[in-house]
């Protein structure tokens, strides 16, 4: 028994009132199933013989679109693309998907966590089918068995519109018992439209209309470091796939593989912004009255207090600098100031038995910008740390 592709042509008078459909020849639904039955009377009686083909997925190529194809981090940091997937298939499919990572200026390839599996790799179960009848209000039709994979509350693309699965009553094939055939009857598939989507009504969604479903998935890219101070580094990201679904014989048989890439506006550039810090050291003499610090030509006398100010900045002004550790040491013929110590005018807590809680002994002090995090200078701002020693 052979089974044929069938070309609708539905009710063109109608057209400006329906969904917009692919212009592509229409195909049976992946799951449907062709019943045939042939009845043989004879003097003395009738028989009847039946056989039924399955109809299968053929694959076609997703649609696939990112939420951003450009974004900026600091050195470390992350940040989640978010990936929607179309199924154009007459339908259910397993799409599989791989990223692949092209880093430049940076110190390291980038840390890529697909669909939450903590690697590169994934896979998408999405269901889809071909409308088998016209559709009735809020309501479409598609062969019994075709609608596996589709669940409510799924979203689903009809004729390039979104719609939410609001409610699946499934239909039974067509059959025969004995003498009498049982005719199909159609899943029925309630759909609510989603923003601008047209609302379906009778006659709306015309038979042969592909219904694909819509899913998500994220992909995390956790940013190394740029390897040259000031300039910025970037990772870039693409996705290769394949169909679990195969062609039909005459286009090859095989799964059809598929990518995204800049020429198709779905290719993910992260830019790691370089950052600079400056580090200035001054000092000044607040027992002889000195009320502005200087980075040179100071005086002391013996038991003068001196109070120094260290101020870090970041000089960029376009990325945060992290992982900010300042050390120092007392310097020679000075005793520290126990509890002298601010950073960003709050009192930080004195080293071990009341040593400067910057030097190396102390395993330096940590800074950050006010109201940064620990250790973080935020873009253009700066962390200034101040201590006082006494002239011996």
């Amino acid at each position: 028994m052979h089974v044929s592709k069938r070309l609708t042509l539905p009710l063109l008078a109608l057209a400006a009132f329906m969904l917009p459909t692919v212009a592509t020849a229409v195909i049976t639904a992946g799951g449907a199933t062709i019943h045939n039955a042939a009845t043989l009377t004879f003097a003395g009686g009738t028989v009847t013989a039946s056989v039924d083909v399955s109809a299968v997925t053929i694959a076609a190529a997703p649609t696939i679109t990112v939420n951003s194809v450009a974004n900026n981090v600091s050195a470390n940091q992350s940040f989640t693309y978010t990936y929607t997937v179309s199924n154009n298939a007459n339908g259910a499919d397993t799409l599989s998907f791989t990223a692949a990572l092209a880093n430049a200026g940076v110190t390291g390839a980038a840390a890529l966590n697909v669909n939450g599996t903590g690697g590169i790799s994934s896979s998408l179960v999405l269901a889809g089918s071909i409308t088998s009848q016209a559709s009735t209000a809020g309501i479409v039709y598609i062969p019994a068995g075709s609608e596996v994979q589709l669940a409510v509350g799924d979203q689903v693309l009809l004729g390039g519109k979104l719609y939410t699965v609001g409610a699946i009553t499934a239909g039974t094939v067509a059959s025969t018992t004995g003498n009498t055939t049982t005719a199909e009857t159609a899943t029925a598939v309630s759909l609510t439209a989603v923003g601008a989507s047209p609302v379906i009504t009778a006659g709306s969604v015309p038979a042969g209309t592909q219904l694909g479903e819509v899913q998500t998935f994220t992909v995390v890219v956790t940013a190394t470091s740029p390897s040259v101070p000031g300039a910025n580094g970037s990772h870039t990201v693409n996705l290769t796939g394949s169909t679990t679904a195969t062609q039909t014989i005459a286009n090859g048989g095989g799964a059809v593989t598929y990518a995204t890439s800049a020429a198709s506006a779905n290719q993910t550039i992260t830019t790691v912004l370089s950052t600079s810090v400056s580090l200035v050291k001054e000092v000044r003499n607040i027992t002889q009255g000195a009320a502005v610090f200087a980075s040179a030509n100071v005086n002391a006398q013996a038991g003068d207090t001196l109070e120094y100010r260290l101020t870090a900045t970041e000089t960029t002004g376009a990325s945060n600098a992290t992982g900010n550790l300042l050390k120092d040491e007392v310097p020679a013929f000075t005793s520290y100031v126990v509890g002298s110590t601010t950073l960003n005018g709050v009192a930080v807590p004195d080293g071990a038995a009341s040593t400067l809680p910057l030097t190396n002994a102390n395993a330096g002090l940590q800074i950050n910008s006010a109201g940064a995090g620990a250790g973080v200078i935020n873009a253009g701002t700066s962390a200034v740390v101040i201590f006082r020693v006494t002239l011996n």
